[in-house]
């Protein structure tokens, strides 16, 4: 067992992996440093002297926006980009623009100019949507079957625990004078760039293909490739369904902490970071249950915990306290509140179970080909999904239901995905 671990953590020394995983993580830890940076400056625009012509409820929704729509508009593009092109020569050029996306980041921050800022994170958005597909194709051009595991593992984790960095630096450091979050996100974006230089080039998959510019046309394209097989199609979904869960549990942490709990800020970050934590858990110790085999045996499972612990963490949620709300510490300090926390912590840890074994399906069992294209396809499927999810979301607690209820109702619905996982898988 030692010896599959240290194997496993070795891949951190090789070349082959650890540039691509240093870059992949200040990329998603700036990105969601810079969302959560503006989100503070127009929750509390008042404070910093800002007016607002429109509610902060309403521009910090957009905010959200702005990341998602460009997944819908240009993955059929960014996908068809990394089957045509060298990748590791993409990973640069991303790089470079993530540089010059952040000096004007700097300029927004420095004039706290909310609506550059927030056309900026529409372009961040874009500039997301034109990575992902590379980050997942270029892993299995340099790692054996064996190895994609593990990375994965890695990846998600990363990724995880990059968004939950960020969106604290994100709240901290807008506070502090001299726009040290402008500062901060360029330096990131500079040390991005150092570490794409050191990935390995990569076998051009398909120079010969044409990419479609077209909307409906290349979206077809995506979703044809997607589909030729069965399995990989259905990963595609099933990653997407996790992603939607995820989306509204990371969206009503807030609510579910204030509203239920009766905790302030801090209780919400304690949440934040017990279910990163979890996923980043769960996508480390994957690898170790499958033997770096690439199954899915595990997927029906990990979707059953999903459930089962989130009917769990609901029904062990105390009654909503009365007073003043909690901080961090009375929250901890009281032990009744510690079963609840246990199981969101494992709904979490099933959650990064149930994604690694997905991604690394997708890229073992997709042609080289059009590996990136089914890649872009997963992005646009999360997109669509997820999207989604949350205008239901919106409907369903403007028509009363409870945060509780969100949960109980998405934890039921899983429940279909287990039958059916279990079918397919």
């Amino acid at each position: 067992m030692e010896a599959v671990a240290h194997r496993k953590y070795s891949l951190f020394l090789k070349r082959r992996f650890c540039p691509i995983f240093a870059a992949t993580f200040l990329g998603a830890f700036n990105d969601n440093m810079v969302r959560s940076g503006l989100v503070v400056l127009i929750a509390y625009s008042a404070r910093h002297g800002i007016t607002l012509p429109v509610r902060a409820e309403i521009l910090v929704t957009i905010c959200s926006a702005m990341l998602v729509v460009p997944l819908l508009f240009f993955s059929h593009i960014a996908g068809a980009l990394a089957d045509k092109y060298e990748k590791s020569t993409l990973v640069k050029c991303m790089k470079i623009a993530e540089v010059m996306i952040m000096i004007c980041v700097y300029y927004g921050f420095q004039h706290q100019n909310i609506f550059l800022l927030m056309g900026i994170l529409f372009v961040s958005g874009t500039h997301t949507t034109f990575y992902n597909p590379i980050k997942f194709s270029i892993l299995p051009d340099h790692l054996h079957n064996k190895e994609l595991l593990a990375a994965n593992g890695f990846m998600a984790g990363g990724s995880y625990l990059a968004v939950l960095f960020g969106l604290i630096a994100g709240g901290f450091l807008v506070d502090l004078p001299g726009n040290v979050i402008g500062a901060a996100a360029l330096t990131i974006a500079g040390a991005g760039l150092f570490a794409s230089n050191f990935i390995p080039a990569s076998a051009i998959a398909h120079s010969s293909m044409k990419i479609r510019f077209h909307l409906l046309s290349g979206m077809k394209e995506v979703i044809i490739h997607a589909a030729r097989d069965k399995t990989v199609f259905y990963s595609i979904l099933a990653l997407s369904w996790f992603l939607v869960i995820g989306s509204v549990y990371m969206s009503q942490f807030a609510n579910y902490a204030h509203l239920v709990v009766h905790g302030d800020s801090e209780v919400y970050i304690l949440f934040l970071t017990v279910f990163s934590v979890g996923i980043a858990i769960g996508s480390l110790v994957c690898d170790t249950l499958l033997k770096g085999e690439i199954s899915l045996k595990l997927t029906p499972w990990a979707a059953l915990g999903i459930s089962t612990f989130t009917y769990l963490m609901v029904f062990t949620t105390p009654p909503t306290a009365q007073g003043p709300l909690m901080d961090a510490a009375a929250f901890l300090s009281v032990a009744r509140h510690w079963p609840m926390l246990g199981c969101m912590l494992m709904v979490a840890v099933c959650g990064g179970i149930y994604i690694v074994p997905l991604y690394a399906m997708l890229q073992s069992r997709t042609d080289p080909q059009y590996r990136s294209r089914v890649m872009a396809g997963s992005n646009l499927s999360d997109a669509a999904m997820v999207t989604t999810a949350v205008l239901v979301c919106a409907l369903l607690l403007w028509c009363g239901f409870a945060i509780t209820d969100l949960f109980l109702l998405v934890a039921t619905l899983n429940l279909a995905v287990v039958y059916y996982a279990r079918r397919i898988f």
